[in-house]
């Protein structure tokens, strides 16, 4: 697909990047669980996401998180 301009077309570019080591195994779950179409970045982004917004939602009991 061409525009007119020099904006990239789909998802919005990441910007933050880095680098993640995980314990022997990890990455062949992941890939064992892997929707048609999705990659591990995508599995890795949502994971973070998700986990992103239960930790800074409301609290639901437990100790504090300040």
């Amino acid at each position: 697909m061409t525009s007119g301009n020099n904006r990239s077309v789909g998802r919005p570019p990441m910007e933050d990047q880095t680098l993640a080591r995980f314990p022997k195994g990890t990455l062949g779950r992941i890939k064992s669980v892997l929707r048609d179409g999705e990659s591990q970045a995508d599995f890795m982004r949502e994971a973070v996401e998700l986990e992103l917004r239960r930790r800074e939602g409301p609290p639901v009991g437990g100790p504090s998180r300040s």
